[in-house]
């Protein structure tokens, strides 16, 4: 199913908000989300409305990076949200309405009052990240930066305060296959660096922004040394824990332990063995019988692709110094989305070689020349 398939097929299949869960429609949005999950990165999770006992007045996607937020509720996340009437769907880069009316809630304000002033410090806070995009030149030419759900209800108007920028499409005439993933796959740059503005925005202080880059999952804490020190390759989990080599300790987040994982699945067939315990700090080694090991190095895309490939490169030449007293390994530098034609070509000028995720979540990159 193409990206466009699965967002109009709720629409043409006459959705009911007030009608059964079995619904044609809704079961078409259920269907959609697992066909959603092919268009975006790795580790990244993908929510389809329709899961509580009532169905939505404004059903909806939601692409959510869960080290910043696991729910709609609250946190920075980028959804589909299609009006009621299911004539229009939005890609909007949009933050949680519930968190904000919890914390009217809290200031002592109730009913319409509580929803009133939620909305409107949520919309002042969608302008202010609004106008940190335009400052970093990430508005794209055809971006929206109202939407119109057509509802009066509570939470489409909440949608709509926290919209920050996105587009706008017709369900009946809607844009080619091609201008679809491009939008999307803007999304995630204008995700990251809406990311970085949040907060820059709360360390100046300011005491009514409530936005957070922290709803996500609960951290977990390793047991001890031992209980990551020993053994092969053992896929960890995607909640971000805290893991401890020796005195010092590192955050792993879930979006590059996902990598990790789909990674090694993706090596084992080839007849690699992949090791991630008793490596000290390094991310992963790939070994095989007769052949030189491979050192790994595993990175998340953010909005500054330079910074990754950066870092990357001086942990990859540390690590070979460190553990292989600098003797010449392959170097194989793994990221979970696509890095630019520039950082590709540096990382081949320094004999690295990369290899990442697209957005059909096949394995690109130089990386294949090592693996095959």
């Amino acid at each position: 199913m193409s990206l466009k398939d699965a967002l109009t097929a709720p629409s043409k299949l006459k959705y009911d908000r007030n009608g059964p869960q079995q619904q044609p429609a809704q079961k078409a949005f259920v269907s959609g989300r697992r066909e959603l999950v092919k268009y975006v990165p790795l580790g990244y999770k993908v929510r389809n409305s329709g899961s509580a006992s009532n169905l939505p007045v404004a059903p909806w996607f939601a692409i959510l990076n869960p080290e910043l937020t696991v729910t709609t509720r609250a946190g920075l996340y980028v959804c589909y949200l299609y009006d009621s009437e299911l004539k229009s769907v939005f890609l909007s880069m949009n933050q949680g309405y519930t968190s904000h009316k919890e914390k009217a809630r809290a200031l002592g304000l109730k009913g319409k009052r509580s929803e009133e002033h939620a909305r409107k410090t949520l919309s002042e806070e969608s302008l202010d990240l609004c106008n940190g995009l335009k400052e970093w030149g990430l508005i794209p030419k055809n971006a929206v930066r109202s939407i119109d759900l057509n509802s009066d209800m509570d939470l489409p108007r909440g949608y709509e305060a926290g919209h920050i920028t996105g587009f706008k499409y017709d369900l009946n005439k809607m844009p080619s296959e091609e201008v679809l993933i491009a939008d999307l796959e803007s999304m995630f740059t204008i995700y990251d660096a809406t990311r970085e503005i949040n907060d820059q925005l709360r360390s100046l202080g300011i005491s009514e922004r409530i936005t957070v880059s922290g709803n996500a999952k609960t951290t977990e804490q390793t047991k001890s040394i031992s209980d990551i020190s020993e053994g092969f390759f053992s896929p960890r989990t995607s909640v971000e824990y805290v893991a401890h080599y020796s005195s010092r300790t590192f955050k792993v987040s879930p979006l590059h332990e996902a990598l990790l994982n789909e990674f090694a699945e993706h090596a084992k067939p080839l007849g690699w063995n992949p090791i991630n315990k008793k490596i000290q700090n390094r991310d992963m080694v790939l070994t095989k019988s007769g052949v030189q090991e491979i050192l790994v190095e595993a990175k998340t895309v953010r909005q500054s692709q330079e910074m990754v490939v950066r870092e990357a490169i001086g942990q990859l030449f540390a690590y070979r110094h460190v553990y292989y007293s600098g003797q010449k390994i392959p170097l194989l530098a793994l990221f979970n989305r696509p890095i630019a034609p520039l950082w590709q070509d540096l990382l081949t000028s320094l004999d690295i070689y990369y290899i990442y995720a697209d957005h059909d979540k096949q394995w690109v990159g130089t990386g294949h020349q090592l693996l095959n």
